[in-house]
């Protein structure tokens, strides 16, 4: 059974409560009971979204270790992928790093193996013929000369798999 968690956009869903009680705390004289008070309710919300993304992590896992045998991941160079400030939000926000840990160790004990391979060129690289086809973000098509034509992201899975079993 796939867990029940589609999107993991719990910063997103939270952000008009987190905004509302940041502004209680600001407004409060700091040190006082009502700033604790509000300063407590902030960071139960913070620990609240915190939870959800490790509860979404922690299913994804188990899913993934109780269905494969063989996982791969992209070794991201998430600290890099943060300094763009339109996507670090919804970056720092899916908790990538925690997926892969978690799987990392529920795999071990498990007696399964996690991959972390390059990332480097697996949605350009053709995973049929191997050649390099250039193509912005906004192109969700992977379209090769060889006629191969597939979903970008299955491409890019494809080629993720091949470098984690090193067939390519």
């Amino acid at each position: 059974m796939r867990p029940n968690v589609v999107t993991t956009r719990y910063l997103r869903k939270s952000e008009r409560m987190l905004k509302w009680l940041q502004r209680m705390v600001s407004r409060r004289k700091k040190g006082s009971h009502r700033w604790r008070k509000a300063a407590l309710m902030l960071a139960k919300c913070h620990e609240y979204i915190a939870n959800q993304r490790k509860d979404a992590a922690h299913k994804i896992s188990r899913y993934l270790v109780n269905n494969y045998d063989w996982i791969a991941f992209e070794d991201l160079n998430i600290r890099g992928m943060v300094k763009n400030h339109r996507l670090a939000k919804s970056i720092a926000d899916a908790g990538w790093r925690m997926l892969v840990q978690f799987t990392a160790y529920k795999a071990e004990w498990a007696g399964k193996q996690v991959m972390e391979v390059d990332p480097r060129h697996t949605s350009q690289v053709c995973s049929k013929c191997g050649q390099i086809v250039k193509k912005t973000l906004k192109e969700r098509t992977h379209c090769c000369s060889c006629g191969y034509v597939a979903d970008r992201d299955i491409n890019a899975a494809r080629n993720i798999l091949h470098r984690a079993m090193g067939t390519s």
